[in-house]
């Protein structure tokens, strides 16, 4: 129950006890005054009685119940009355009772009791209660000769009562709502309103709305207004102590999410440093493999060559077989640089740049890494631009990277397909991409194709070593190798390099 309800039922307890009692007493003290009032009627319609009856002659029954009935004509209210002459003996008495049917007289002796004086009580009970008056008559020496008894009945005054009970009861409801609207209208204005308002702000700040409009009733001077400020007092202190715990949070969050930045950035270097520790160490592992084998591989490639060179010089030899041979000896010269290199490759690779033209690198190294075969089933295409022009780079290098992603594109198209090998420059950078669409590599894959003997290729089909190698020589020529690939379409691997155009020759 709400503290408006408990202050108007309160309220309404107490006015109706009190007007409840004010109506009892006040119906109390009206039946009382109508009493009083009835007695004293008697009393006078008694004396009035006594002072137009003529009782100094020596009067019979009958004619004193002529003379009483004259005077009591005169005289309303009275229920009974009995006129006693005083006799020898019996005392002669004459009663006239009020009925339905008007007035009956009856006559009779008894043995009477006169009063000194005048008397009156009521009798009864209910609506038989009477104001019984007894009044004496006496002689010019104060002797009683007769006396009077009237009774006059309190119904017409309880009738009253009961009325006068009624209208008091009624103008007190009619009080109690009046009081009872006008109390509710000045509590509701006064306090009840003020206090709503309050407990709105309190439960808005309960709810986490700190933020809203100022507390009603703080211009008041009485203690809602006190308690308003204060309320509102407390309030800017929280709003303040949120603003300042709020700033410190962010504060700290920003230097928790800062600091794990560069936790996460440091991870990712160093998990980068040991992949790249790990890939020297399988490097110089594959570097000292590599000139044991280099050495034993030297001897015959260079019979190879020799006897090469001796069959192209054979004037027996056809035109056609001998710019077969001269491929042949291109490709042991070729390998023999690589295993040269590679005996190099334990101090470092040495580039020697060199003025090349990009269109003729990237159909060389499409004719060495594309078989007749691969050709049947795979799109080859070319992106060369004509206005392209030479670069000045190493062209073993760049062709030993080449035909590494061409040949891995190859590979990944296991039917038909699509290969393209695109050239182009941004500024002093050359890129050389190899686009395929084969089955793509999983991301899970993507952190470790440049880790020596790590392939994705069958058992048999890959040693693992072709991107690590490649990798090793982007950075021996300052480039970058990207690659751009998800599962199902494809992979695309670009030699990025710093290398400016070339300048053409001098004509002669």
């Amino acid at each position: 129950m709400s503290i408006r309800a408990k202050i108007i039922a309160l309220f309404t307890v107490i006015l109706v006890l009190s007007m409840g009692i004010s109506a009892a007493l006040g119906a109390g003290a009206a039946s009382r005054a109508v009493e009083s009032a009835v007695r004293d009627r008697a009393v006078e319609v008694a004396r009035a009685v006594r002072s137009d009856l003529d009782l100094s002659r020596d009067l019979d029954p009958a004619r004193a119940a002529d003379r009483l009935a004259a005077a009591l004509r005169q005289h309303r209210g009275v229920r009974s009355a009995e006129l006693i002459i005083r006799k020898p003996g019996k005392d002669d008495v004459v009663r006239m009772q009020y009925g339905p049917n008007g007035p009956e007289t009856t006559f009779g002796e008894i043995d009477y009791p006169f009063p000194a004086q005048t008397v009156s009580e009521v009798v009864g009970d209910g609506d038989d209660r009477v104001v019984r008056v007894e009044l004496p008559v006496k002689d010019s020496f104060s002797h009683p000769v007769a006396a009077i008894r009237l009774e006059a009945s309190l119904s017409e005054a309880e009738r009253l009562g009961r009325s006068q009970g009624r209208i008091f009861a009624a103008s007190t409801a009619l009080a109690t709502v009046l009081v009872f609207l006008a109390f509710s209208l000045v509590l509701s204005r006064m306090l009840v309103q003020p206090l709503s308002a309050l407990a709105g702000s309190v439960e808005g700040v309960e709810s986490g709305a700190l933020d809203a409009a100022a507390i009603p009733g703080t211009a008041r001077r009485d203690e809602i207004g006190t308690l308003a400020r204060g309320l509102d007092a407390m309030l800017g202190r929280v709003r303040g102590f949120n603003r300042e715990l709020q700033d410190r949070v962010e504060e700290a969050t920003a230097d928790l999410a800062r600091k794990n930045r560069e936790l996460a950035e440091l991870n990712e270097l160093l998990m980068e440093a040991r992949r790249e520790r790990s890939a020297q160490e399988r490097l110089a592992a594959l570097g000292q493999l590599s000139g044991t084998i280099a050495h034993e591989l030297g001897n015959p490639l260079n019979a190879i060559s020799g006897h090469v060179q001796l069959l192209a010089r054979d004037a027996a030899c056809p035109p056609g077989m001998r710019d077969q041979l001269q491929v042949i000896e291109r490709e042991v010269q070729r390998m023999t640089a690589i295993i040269r290199r590679f005996l190099d490759s334990a101090r470092a690779l040495v580039p020697r740049p060199e003025p090349v033209q990009l269109g003729a690198l990237v159909d060389e190294a499409l004719s060495l890494n594309v078989s007749a075969e691969a050709r049947q089933r795979i799109e080859v295409r070319r992106d060369v631009p004509a206005d392209l022009g030479p670069a000045s780079i190493d062209p073993s290098l760049v062709r030993h990277v080449l035909g590494n992603f061409i040949s891995n594109a190859v590979d990944a198209m296991a039917g038909t397909g699509s290969l393209t090998v695109r050239a182009r420059r941004a500024g002093d950078q050359l890129a050389l991409s190899v686009t395929d669409t084969g089955h793509g590599i999983a991301p899970d894959a993507r952190k470790h194709i440049f880790e020596p003997f790590f392939t994705t290729k069958e058992a048999g089909k890959g040693t693992g070593l072709g991107l690590a190698i490649s990798r090793e020589i982007a950075g021996a020529l300052r480039g970058r190798i990207e690659v751009e690939s998800s599962p199902g379409a494809g992979a695309t691997f670009t030699l990025l390099l710093p290398a400016p155009p070339s300048s053409p020759p001098a004509p002669r």
